[in-house]
């Protein structure tokens, strides 16, 4: 026990590093305590419990052999890593972040440069340095990763170095990171910020006299960003883009692909362009400018700087004529600007100071606010109505417009460009294409589209199955496009679209399209229906049955595709958003999915209808039309009630049976049918009567309602009373 004792006091005052043979001794080690508590219980001796002391000391022994003590290694690593970081701090290329830089230094920050390895046996290696990444954002600002944050979600790194700013010590930094599990050592070393700042000065130079004169014939766009902008790749890639509906874009810097993918940082980008005819250069500024948080434009056309300079030594001249008092003032002024381009287009200077930083939970708060005042609205709305009360009522709609405004201005601050989920997805698509053998041509449209950021930020993942099934199962391979007399390259469109109160996104491709008797075949195979039922589906539905959990039509599993998750986890995610996803597909053709959203789930307009005096909401993206027909015009088609809606055979349920309600009541022939859209196809519910259409503040289930299939939340009611928001997606 004296042993036993000592080897667990030498791993708890870290004397020795924890590695697979100490980890199994220790479980032996519980293992023999857990016997001898338990032998004890029962009433034996010590001689009787079986437990050979000599087994206990030899494991523990080669345990102790298995590693070296762990302070003298760490030291000596960390001096060799410290050593690295200052000799190749200058492999990374600061020169976009000097502003940020000079700012944060003046504010008391710190350029550090860090050096982390994971142990060789950790079986998630990436997913650790991710953790790193994480803990270095709680306490600082990244400027540069290598490998980046999106590289380590898609591959399998040992290794990360990162540059970054803090205002913590170098003791703080590694106490906060040293919680991270299975990382092999941390090594932090400040980088001097005058040696760093000479260094980017140089760099700067350095580019400038390489792309000056690099496309003589092109425009020069230089954008500058606002100092707080926080999407600063989306702006860019939001210019690009305005600049390519009026010329063509020659050249980038950064290259487009670092702003595709996200990976700038900066405040300033240069995009070289020649215009197509008809436009002019004031046509260039009205584009840039559209785009929110541009500070600045600088527009020097072809061969126009040597003119410009002359302009401003005759405005140097002119100068000179003014009193010496006034000469001196200006050139003062003058000293610390750079030089000016031909053309400038620059906001007030106090643009910088109206953007500020805000916590995202104050808006959740602010929004829940609104919700409330939304609520509040419909009370009063009520009572004037009740009462008949025409002054009350004219006051409420004059209330109701000031809500309407402030709650589209909240809803508008949440808001973020789908570009900051799509633009993560071209390298992804270059990636898997080369490791897949296709050529593709990847297309995004509407990146400037807007959701609410609670929305946006559950997009990335089903959009990421979708990719990687267009590419996977859809397009074909080079050879197989050509035999059936298709271009090589396929295309793949992810395309964000605005329809009145909500926005449609889309995946399509031009590849082989969904086989439905493929896909009744393999729901056959693997038990999900019967032979008979197949037979009875129509296509539509046969493709319907890809959401069906751990359905797959591939032949084998890969690192792609092929587990059966992918269709399941894409519905499941985008009907929790409030959505709904429908796939239009033709053999040989292509594969369009739509993935159909609301603009935000704080608020949402929805369909109130009333069952037993119980009111019901359904969110108006769902639904399609509100109709009345004969009974006699529901039949049971193969068990099944059904109706004809315009040339269309449709599915009908009860509400009542739906939600497991035993509430009868007489009604006579003409029955209230609403139709919705949801992933397996149209669907009819019958109901008592429909209120209309309302504004209603979305609030989570809790408890034993959570996770009740059928209700996606819960709505207060303008006469205090609550109603259930259903999910008829499961119907």
């Amino acid at each position: 026990m004296i042993k036993i004792k000592e080897f667990v006091k030498q791993i708890s005052d870290e004397d020795v590093k924890v590695n697979k043979k100490i980890f199994e001794t220790l479980k032996y080690i519980t293992k023999i305590l857990e016997d001898i508590a338990s032998g004890l219980e029962k009433g034996k001796k010590a001689g009787e419990l079986g437990i050979s002391v000599d087994e206990v000391s030899s494991r523990i022994e080669e345990a102790l052999k298995s590693q070296s003590p762990k302070e003298p290694e760490i030291k000596e690593i960390e001096k060799e890593i410290e050593i690295e970081v200052e000799l190749n701090h200058e492999k990374f290329d600061l020169s976009e972040f000097v502003d940020i830089i000079k700012e944060k230094v003046d504010s008391g920050y710190k350029l550090y440069h860090l050096k982390a390895k994971v142990d060789d046996e950790c079986p998630l290696k990436s997913a650790r340095l991710s953790m790193v990444l994480t803990r270095i954002k709680n306490i600082g600002e990244i400027l540069l990763s290598t490998p980046t944050e999106g590289e380590l979600k898609e591959q399998s790194f040992e290794e990360l170095e990162v540059m970054f700013l803090s205002d913590k010590s170098v003791e703080e930094i590694q106490k906060e990171l040293e919680t991270v599990p299975e990382i092999d050592y941390i090594a932090i070393s400040p980088v001097d910020i005058e040696f760093e700042e000479e260094v980017i000065e140089v760099e700067e130079t350095q580019e400038e006299v390489a792309t000056e004169d690099d496309i003589p014939d092109a425009y020069k766009v230089v954008v500058t960003l606002d100092d707080e902008c926080l999407l600063r790749a989306v702006r860019a890639y939001m210019v690009i883009k305005e600049l390519q509906n009026i010329g063509e874009i020659v050249k980038t810097n950064p290259p487009i692909e670092t702003i595709q993918d996200g990976e700038f940082n900066g405040t300033k980008f240069t995009v070289y362009m020649k215009l197509k005819e008809g436009y002019e250069v004031d046509d260039i500024r009205e584009c840039v400018m559209k785009v929110p948080e541009i500070k600045d434009v600088q527009i020097i056309a072809p061969g126009e700087e040597t003119s410009k300079s002359e302009e401003e030594q005759k405005s140097e001249q002119k100068e000179e004529t003014k009193p010496q008092s006034q000469q001196q003032q200006k050139s003062e002024e003058k000293k610390p600007e750079p030089k000016k381009p031909t053309t400038t287009a620059k906001k007030e200077e106090k643009k910088s100071t109206q953007t500020i930083r805000i916590n995202i939970e104050k808006l959740d708060k602010l929004m829940n606010l609104v919700g409330e005042l939304v609520i509040t609205r419909a009370n009063f709305s009520q009572i004037a109505n009740k009462y008949q009360l025409k002054e009350l009522n004219n006051a409420i709609n004059r209330l109701s417009m000031l809500i309407n405004e402030l709650q589209e201005e909240v809803m508008a601050m949440r808001m973020i460009p789908v570009a900051y989920v799509f633009n993560r997805f071209p390298r992804m698509v270059r990636d898997l294409a080369k490791a897949l053998g296709k050529e593709v041509e990847f297309i995004m449209e509407g990146t400037d589209i807007e959701l609410d950021r609670t929305v946006l930020d559950e997009l990335a993942e089903p959009l990421v199955h979708l990719i990687r099934n267009a590419l996977d199962h859809g397009i074909e391979p080079p050879e197989e496009r050509e035999k059936v007399g298709k271009p090589r390259k396929g295309v793949l469109k992810l395309i964000a679209e605005r329809e009145r109160d909500h926005v449609n996104i889309i995946v399509e491709d031009d590849g082989k399209g969904i086989d439905p008797d493929k896909i009744r075949k393999k729901a056959v195979e693997r038990g999900i229906i019967s032979e008979e039922e197949a037979k009875k589906l129509s296509d539509h539905e046969a493709i319907n049955l890809i959401f069906m959990p751990g359905f797959s039509t591939a032949e084998k599993v890969s690192d792609v595709s092929g587990r059966g998750v992918g269709m399941d986890v894409v519905k499941t995610k985008i009907e929790s958003l409030g959505g709904t996803v429908v796939v239009y597909s033709e053999k040989g053709k292509g594969t369009k999915v739509v993935l159909k959203l609301p603009l935000t789930m704080a608020i949402i307009t929805a369909l109130l209808m009333k069952l037993a005096d119980q009111v019901y909401a359904i969110p108006i993206t769902s639904v399609l039309d509100v109709t009345m027909i004969n009974r006699e015009d529901i039949k049971n088609i193969e068990g099944t009630n059904a109706i004809i809606y315009r040339d269309e055979i449709i599915p009908v349920i009860w509400l009542k049976d739906f939600l497991g309600m035993s509430y009868i009541q007489e009604r006579g022939d003409e029955l209230t049918i609403v139709v919705i859209e949801r992933s397996g196809g149209k669907l009819g519910v019958v109901v008592d009567e429909v209120i209309g259409r309302e504004d209603i503040v979305v609030k989570s289930l809790t408890g034993i309602l959570k996770n009740i299939p059928g209700l996606a939340g819960a709505t207060i009611l303008g006469d205090g009373r609550v109603a259930l928001i259903l999910d008829l997606s499961s119907a």
